[in-house]
């Protein structure tokens, strides 16, 4: 089971941005229907992908994600996203939405900083398949919201999904064909990255930040110790602290309690450890020119040559070998 986030308020806005009645949508998605009045509306993932379905079918849209990223607004759709758009420019804005993007749905954001610019990739958690409109969806509301908050033209680097959406209107949002690629990611000029915001208020976010904390706080406890190891390693691991006893601080608890845990959910600190760099290295080693010496330092290794050997028994091959494949095959 995945864990469970709090429903947006803001659903209720966007339903009525497009014409449908919020009660209807809960109704068909076998949701209680007083949802959006309660104080902490909870929605596990499976629920929360039949209440999209259900608003998607009652658009009639050829172009759901198009319509639907467009509809979300900074001002009346979420707190966390309101929060972001008070950033000073994209790149603190993309920290902030990773950051808080567990409040707001089953979706990981990871930013890359790469040499052409900024990258940011899209994943589902651990044990969810999200419709392709949906990723859709959050590649439109990016570019969106860079445009809405830069009140710029902003036009992506590159845009690409595993299975990118084949109507032409989503090019011509872009500026750029939606390529298929390996991973869901859409990637932004240097320039573009460090462009002004112009609904910049650093004052405004220092009031919403202590409640988003808070409300991230109790996201938290609800996670699986497992969720919560992964999320502390990618933070950890460029700093050099990829060790239990570390992590174990780092979320306080006990080294102990940590490790017991892990074994009732069936697997252990140094299998997510192992897992998530695996993961991590064919990230960079596809997306990105890092060099071995680069990867290993962010994923935490003592050195180049620790990395080579522990990516070799991983995968029975060298990192470039490796790197070679992946190219010809994304």
């Amino acid at each position: 089971m995945t864990r469970p986030f709090v429903l947006d308020i803001g659903w209720i806005a966007l339903a009525d941005s497009i014409g449908v009645r919020p009660a209807d949508i809960l109704r068909q998605a076998d949701l209680p229907e007083d949802l959006f009045q309660r104080e902490r509306p909870t929605l596990e993932s499976p629920a929360f992908l039949r209440l999209w379905a259900v608003l998607t079918n009652a658009m009639e849209s050829e172009t759901p994600g198009l319509d639907l990223g467009r509809a979300i607004s900074p001002e009346v759709f979420s707190p966390p996203i309101f929060a972001a758009s008070c950033s000073p420019n994209l790149a603190v804005a993309v920290e902030r939405l990773q950051r808080f993007k567990p409040l707001v749905g089953p979706l990981i954001l990871e930013p890359h900083n790469m040499r052409g610019g900024l990258e940011l990739t899209f994943d589902a958690l651990e044990g969810v398949a999200l419709p392709d409109e949906y990723i859709a969806t959050e590649l439109v509301f990016l570019v969106h919201f860079a445009r809405t908050a830069t009140r710029h033209d902003i036009r992506p680097i590159a845009v690409e999904m595993v299975n990118p959406p084949t109507h032409p209107a989503y090019a011509d949002y872009f500026h750029c064909a939606v390529r298929a690629g390996p991973f869901n990611r859409v990637v932004f000029s240097p320039a573009d990255t460090m462009r002004p915001f112009l609904s910049a208020n650093p004052a405004m976010f220092s009031m919403f930040e202590p409640a988003l904390q808070t409300r991230l706080d109790a996201l938290e406890k609800d996670a699986t110790m497992a969720d919560r190891v992964r999320a502390a390693l990618m933070e950890a691991m460029p700093a050099g602290q990829a060790d239990v006893k570390q992590v174990s601080k780092k979320l306080g608890v006990s080294t102990r309690g940590l490790q017991r845990k892990l074994t009732e959910q069936g697997t252990s600190f140094q299998i997510e450890l192992k897992r998530l760099r695996e993961r991590l290295a064919r990230d960079y080693l596809l997306k990105a020119n890092h060099t071995n010496a680069e990867i290993a330092y962010l994923l935490g290794f003592e050195d180049p040559n620790s990395f080579i050997r522990a990516f070799s028994s991983w995968t029975g091959k060298s990192p470039e070998a490796m790197r070679k494949v992946l190219r010809q095959v994304g």
